[in-house]
């Protein structure tokens, strides 16, 4: 993968872990959801922003 789809790849699945379906599924713990996926989502971030790094791009 290049890096247009990766950060596209990235930018669609936060759009679909952050929206109507998946927030109405855990509507009882929303809160918990919210701040777990965030903090998840960070970190792939940083892992792809590493990996893109040792690979020199």
């Amino acid at each position: 993968m290049n890096n247009r789809e990766i950060w596209l790849f990235v930018f669609l699945s936060g759009v679909l872990l952050f929206n109507w379906p998946f927030l109405e599924i855990f509507s009882q713990s929303a809160c918990y959801y919210l701040f777990g996926i965030w903090g998840l989502y960070i970190l792939a971030i940083k892992l792809f922003m590493a990996a893109m790094q040792r690979r020199g791009e």
